[in-house]
């Protein structure tokens, strides 16, 4: 459609509008709205190049919420005019858009949509689109148009075509349009008169040219007025004179020589006005609050200070916060970062003694006040902390290294039996198993006995915080003092090793290792009954936890089974299957019955050809047979790895075979049924010159197999006769009831029952395969490629089978843990000396050096530990008959 007017030769897109009877009857009603209201309708404006559906437009604005919030939403008129696909250059599309919709539609949908009662035409069609919402405005809330509170920066709108005709569209009644003229631009004109002249005496020039679609007017002179400061000031001195503004002499031709210029501000012709600029740009200092803008001290200078201040709430802040770093910076909390941190803690901890004094009922009435278990949670978080820090070494060394810290310790390790302390004895225990192995027994004799006296609890965790303390505490002592362990706790710690309980065993040996350094120790271990148990539950350890594996070896070279000479006979039912398959599928399938792959085996071709002819020629009427070379080329099909070959015979001659494939034992039926042979010996008996061989007949399972025994071979006797028959077992090789046999049938028919495979094992028989239940399609058996190539084999006659039991090992494949740590203890006790050496030797001659032999070839990892052993306690018995015989000479020995 071409436009109108102006631009009649512009060709616009009107394919937006569908004038269906709804958009008549709203077209209609909207007419009658603007001539009821008296403005003026554009019943389709055109925004770019295209002509606007006034139908849609208003079902789109009022489905995004109407005008007003289309208005305040930011971007939504720009989208809705993207809608549009209007050409790149609209950059203004969203606000022409805006207007569109504001003179044509935006009274009646407050009318229609909101139902409510426009506002004037004088606040809304009359005036720009440029403005909030209009929903609300009156005459009292809207101040006039062109007033500084209302003038809004507007779009401008390039002359173009769709520009004009928007503009054309949109203008009011009042004839203000979107955009006004700009004012012409004042040019510089040279005095006609001298410099001196004033403004009475200067005379209009001659008519300037104007723009070229603009008429001539008659020359004005151009007044100018001095500018203006923004308070209002003049911008020039009130002492200078202003200068008029300069005349266009009569014969000047009106050719522009440039702008008129314009007096700047300076300190120097406006002193005063730069003054008070300058101190309205300024800006406004004042004092900041005291601390503003500064970050504070760091979380962990105030948790120290907070702990050295003494203050409750301080102290329970940095208790708090503590918690929580230690548990999870524990590694990167370092004691000598935070000078004062753990000695506070420490201080916090030692208050543990104002519940620790008196009898358990004391310590009740104690805990029971409200006070005092606010005390008793602030040393349970202080314990916790320096429990979570003593794990790095650096902080358990600096905790070792104060007294006060070492006196608090040993308190807490003394703790009497008390079920609210329990919590806070496990972490003083905790906190002396990692300062143990930096202390000297000699100087805490005290927090030995605590430890020592720890041993009897009951409490699993306590029992083990002590046996490790007392391990780590003892590790570098001359002078036994584990000696002092009363035989009571000795043999309790050695009834632990019964358990299964891999954390109390490690720490248990720890502890005996230990202990069984001395000599003397070792002696009085000894000396005890249970000292034969006790060796016996070592040896047990040392296959603690072992995997368990077997190697098999045969001691003869292994002969293969000789494949089957002739194709196996199908019986009658499975030759009835297959005569329902077409050709090839039935040559196919019939291979797959008769034979299985083996690269090692043929056939010639001759004979393949021949016996699957000789099996369907009395079926040729019912279906004819492949042809032979069609039938040679089939086999590839039935068996990939299986291909035709021409072998060239010394006299000159060929031998056309198929390599890859052998006979079956017993046929495969097409449906996945493996077919069991009869391996009864036929005419065997009291004569053997009537032996016929083995029974010919395939039977398709365990039962139909044992039935045909029973009806073709083990013939019931007739009535009357029973009593003076005698059966036999003439199945393969068996010697069960050789001839004359045994006259009791049922002895003989459950021996013969035995013969029978086990269908539920797939592997019960060699070469078996497991069929898919519908399609027939042979899978694999779920045995590994090496069992089915042993399968191929007879089992060797000699085996030798080596048995294997791995314990735990490190990463590096060295043997750990508890088995390990049992080796170790033996080995002390293997190189006793003295008395003790007299017990050992003893019991390891009673047996225990063979069990030691045994463990030491079944586990690899420990035998180096174990052979140690047993060579020291080799020596040591060399010595002691060398001992001997020095003895009867007279001579003295002399022990290295």
């Amino acid at each position: 459609m071409k436009g109108r007017g102006q631009w009649a030769n512009r060709v616009l897109d009107d394919s937006d509008i569908e004038r269906t009877p709804e958009y008549e009857e709203f077209m209609k009603k909207l007419q009658e709205y603007h001539d009821e209201r008296g403005t003026v309708l554009t019943p389709e404006p055109e925004l770019g190049r295209k002509r606007l559906d006034l139908l849609k437009l208003y079902k789109k604005v009022t489905e995004a919420g109407g005008y007003d919030h289309c208005t305040t939403e930011k971007g939504v008129w720009r989208d809705l005019a993207q809608s549009y696909k209007l050409a790149a250059n609209n950059t203004n599309a969203g606000y022409l858009l805006k207007t569109i919709y504001y003179k044509n539609l935006a009274a009646y949908e407050i009318k229609t949509f909101h139902g409510k009662e426009p506002p004037p035409k004088e606040l809304v069609e009359d005036r720009s689109a440029a403005g909030g919402p209009i929903m609300t405005r009156t005459f009292e809330n809207t101040p006039p148009e062109g007033s500084p509170d209302t003038e809004a920066k507007e779009e401008d709108l390039s002359m173009s075509p769709s520009a004009v005709n928007t503009t054309q569209a949109v203008t009011t009644n009042s004839g203000r349009t979107l955009r006004q003229a700009p004012p012409q631009r004042q040019f510089y004109q040279p005095p006609v008169t001298t410099p001196r002249a004033t403004s009475k005496t200067a005379t209009a020039g001659p008519s300037q040219q104007q723009q070229p679609h603009q008429q001539t007017q008659q020359p004005q002179p151009t007044h100018q007025t001095p500018p203006q400061h923004p308070n209002g000031a003049s911008s020039v001195n009130p002492a200078q004179s202003w200068t008029p503004p300069i005349s266009v002499p009569a014969h000047y031709s009106g050719t522009s020589l440039g702008p008129v210029p314009r007096p700047v501000i300076t300190p120097a012709n406006s002193p005063q006005a730069y003054m008070n600029q300058r101190q309205m740009t300024m800006p406004l200092t004042r004092a900041p609050k005291l601390g503003a803008g500064h970050p504070g001290a760091s979380l962990m200078t105030r948790v120290t200070m907070g702990l050295r201040s003494g203050l409750p709430d301080e102290v329970a802040f940095a208790l708090t916060n503590l918690v929580r770093i230690s548990f999870e910076h524990g590694d990167s909390l370092k004691a000598d970062d935070y000078p004062g941190m753990t000695e506070a803690l420490v201080l916090e901890l030692s208050r543990l003694t104002d519940f620790t004094r008196g009898s358990s009922k004391d310590i009740t009435d104690t805990i029971e006040t409200p006070e005092n278990q606010k005390k008793l949670n602030i040393i349970l978080e202080a314990a916790l902390i320096l429990r979570n820090m003593s794990i790095n070494v650096e902080n358990a060394k600096y905790m070792a290294s104060l007294k006060l810290c070492r006196s608090t310790i040993v308190e807490g390790v003394n703790i009497p039996p008390h079920s609210t302390l329990t919590e806070l004895k496990h972490y003083c225990l905790d906190i002396a198993e990692a300062m143990c192995p930096l202390l000297s027994l000699a100087d805490n004799g005290e927090l030995f006995k605590g430890l020592v006296a720890g041993l009897d609890s009951d409490d699993r965790g306590i029992l083990i915080a002590s046996l490790r303390g007392i391990t780590r505490l003892v590790h570098r002592d001359e002078t036994n003092r584990l000696k002092s362990v009363n035989l009571t706790s000795i043999r309790r710690v050695q009834d632990l090793l019964l358990l299964e309980d891999e954390e109390l065993l490690l720490a248990s040996l720890d502890f005996l290792y230990q202990y069984t350094v001395m000599d003397e120790n070792i002696a009085v271990l000894m000396s005890q009954p249970t000292a034969l148990g006790f060796l016996n539950q070592l040896k047990r350890l040392l296959l603690h936890q072992a995997e368990e594996n077997h190697t098999t070896y045969s001691l003869r070279p292994r002969v293969k089974i000789p494949p089957p000479t002739q194709i196996p006979n199908l019986p009658q039912e499975i030759v009835n299957e297959l005569l329902g398959f077409p050709e090839p599928e039935r040559a196919t399938k019939w291979m797959r019955t008769c034979f299985t792959p083996d690269s090692d085996c043929d056939i010639t071709q001759i004979a393949l050809w021949q016996s699957y002819q000789a099996r369907f020629t009395p079926y040729v009427n019912i279906r004819p047979l492949l042809a032979a070379a069609d039938f040679i080329k089939n086999v590839s099909v039935a068996f990939s790895e299986a291909s035709a070959m021409v072998l060239s015979m010394p006299p000159g001659t060929q031998k056309f075979i198929i390599k890859g494939i052998k006979p079956r034992l017993t046929p495969l039926s097409p449906s996945g049924v493996d077919y069991l042979a009869c391996q009864w010996t036929v005419g065997a008996g009291q004569h053997p010159e009537n032996i016929m061989g083995r029974c010919q007949e395939m039977l398709p399972s365990p039962q139909d197999l044992f039935s045909h025994i029973l009806d073709a071979h083990l013939t019931p006797p007739p009535p009357g006769e029973g009593a003076n028959m005698t059966l036999c077992c003439f199945w393969a090789e068996c010697h069960r009831f050789p001839p004359p046999g045994s006259s009791d049938r049922r002895s003989v028919i459950a021996h013969v029952r035995t013969h029978m495979p086990d269908t539920k094992r797939p592997d019960s028989k060699p070469g078996v395969k497991i069929f898919k239940p519908v399609t027939g399609t042979p899978v694999d058996n779920p045995v590994s490629t090496i069992q089915k190539n042993l399968e191929e084999y007879l089992p060797p006659s000699e085996t030798l089978v080596l048995k294997k039991q791995v314990t735990t090992v490190d990463e590096r494949g060295d043997a750990a843990g508890v088995a390990l740590t049992a080796a170790l203890v033996m080995r002390n006790i293997a190189r006793a000396s003295g008395m003790g050496a007299k017990l050992v030797g003893e019991y390891f001659r009673g047996g225990l050096e063979g069990d030691c032999h045994e463990v030491a070839t079944l586990n690899q990892p420990l035998s180096q530990y174990l052979y140690d052993l047993l060579i020291d306690r080799f020596e040591e018995e060399e010595m002691e008959k060398f001992g001997e015989r020095e003895k009867k000479k007279g001579g003295v020995v002399v022990r290295s």
